[in-house]
C-alpha cells in the first residue's frame, strides 16, 4: 500500500492519493450512463471523473484518472472500443488530477482552452517532477500538451452521430473547458461544477457566470469534475444551491472584512450554513470551504495574489504549432 500527499498547487488541493503499486487492486467505478458515453471515477483521490463518448466518427475522452492505473483502464477500454477510428483526448483544465494520464494516449488528438497549455507549458513539468518523486506510480509519465486549443467562442467536435459543443467554462480555473454531448444532453462541466463549487484558483464572479450558462442549457444528465452524476430533476436545484453558496460566501467574507475582524475569524462561517452539506465529497466540503473563505478574504481585502503567467487569448481556435 502506498499513501502519497501531493500538495503542489496543480492539484485543486491537498489529499492524500492512497492506491496499490504496479497495478495490482486498484479499483474504480465505471458507469454507463448511455448506451455510448461511459463515466469513470477514481476511488482513491476525491470522486475524480473522466468520461469516454463513443460515436460513429470517433471516439472522445474527458479528461484522464489521476492515478496511472486508472487511466490505463480507460485506455483499454478505448482501444477495444474504437475499432480504428480517431481518439480525441479532451482536457477540462490543467489541474493534475485531470491531465497527468494524457500521455498515456499517444495517439490522441489533445484538445483544451488556450490558457490550459499555457499553465501546463509554465507549471506542468514542475508538478511532474513532484509527483515522481513522491510516488514511483509516476515515473513513466511524461507532460503532454494540447495540439488544438479553444480561445474564443465555442468550437464543435462532429464525430459522424454526435455533437460535442466545447465552451469555456471559467470560475473553478481561468482554463475550464465544458463538453455538451448535443444529442444526448449529457454535460461534462469539469471541475465548473462539483460537490461544493471551489473558486481558490479562480474567480466566483466568473464561476457564477458559469452555473448560469449551463443553467441555459437543456440537459439529461451533468457529469461534474468530481462526486457523482446529476439527473435532470436535480440539476435546477443543484445549479441554482451552487450559485447562493457563492453568493453566500462573498456576503458573509465582506461582513468580515467591514467589521475588521481578522482572516482566523472566517473558521466560524460554518460550510453548512452556506448551504452545502458537510458531508459533500466524501466530507472533503469543510476543508474546501475554508480555503474558499481565505482566498476570497485576501481578495476582498486587497492583499492580492501573485499573479499568474498567460496571456489573453485572441482567436477562436488554432492548432498548436509547438510539439506536444
Amino acid at each position: 500500500m502506498v499513501i502519497v500527499c501531493l500538495t503542489d498547487p496543480f492539484l485543486p488541493f491537498k489529499m492524500h492519493l492512497v492506491g496499490i503499486l504496479h497495478g495490482c487492486g486498484f479499483a474504480m467505478q465505471r458507469d454507463r450512463i448511455t448506451d455510448d458515453i461511459y463515466v469513470f471515477t477514481s476511488d482513491f483521490y476525491a470522486q475524480v471523473n473522466a468520461g469516454v463518448v463513443l460515436a460513429t466518427e470517433g471516439v472522445a475522452v474527458i479528461d484522464t484518472l489521476p492515478f496511472p492505473e486508472e487511466t490505463r483502464e480507460i485506455v483499454r477500454l478505448v482501444k477495444a472500443l474504437a475499432e480504428g477510428r480517431p481518439i480525441y483526448l479532451i482536457l477540462t483544465h490543467y489541474h493534475m488530477d485531470h491531465t497527468l494520464g494524457a500521455c498515456l494516449f499517444p495517439q490522441a488528438v489533445v484538445i483544451a482552452h488556450a490558457l490550459c497549455r499555457e499553465r501546463l507549458e509554465a507549471h506542468g513539468e514542475h508538478a511532474l517532477q513532484q509527483a515522481r518523486a513522491q510516488d514511483p506510480n509516476f515515473a513513466t509519465l511524461t507532460l503532454r500538451l494540447p495540439d488544438i486549443v479553444v480561445e474564443e467562442g465555442d468550437l464543435l467536435l462532429r464525430l459522424g452521430n454526435k455533437t460535442l459543443q466545447l465552451f469555456h467554462a471559467p470560475g473553478h480555473s481561468p482554463d475550464g473547458l465544458a463538453v455538451y454531448v448535443r444529442e444526448d444532453r449529457i454535460l461534462f462541466t469539469g471541475d465548473a461544477m462539483m460537490p461544493i463549487p471551489y473558486v481558490v484558483d479562480g474567480d466566483v464572479d466568473q464561476a457564477v457566470a458559469t452555473l448560469q450558462r449551463i443553467q441555459d442549457l437543456s440537459v439529461e444528465t451533468i457529469v461534474p469534475g468530481h462526486g457523482v452524476p446529476i439527473l435532470r430533476g436535480e440539476a435546477p436545484d443543484v445549479i441554482q444551491g451552487h450559485i447562493n453558496y457563492l453568493n453566500a460566501i462573498v456576503r458573509e467574507v465582506r461582513r468580515h472584512i467591514q467589521q475588521k475582524k481578522p482572516r482566523e475569524a472566517l473558521r466560524e462561517i460554518d460550510v453548512e450554513s452556506c448551504g452545502i452539506p458537510r458531508i459533500a465529497l466524501n466530507g472533503l466540503a469543510p476543508q474546501l470551504h475554508q480555503r474558499n473563505l481565505f482566498a476570497l478574504y485576501q481578495r476582498l481585502g486587497g492583499e492580492a495574489s501573485p499573479p499568474r503567467k498567460g496571456r489573453t487569448a485572441k482567436t477562436t481556435a488554432r492548432s498548436s504549432s509547438k510539439s506536444a
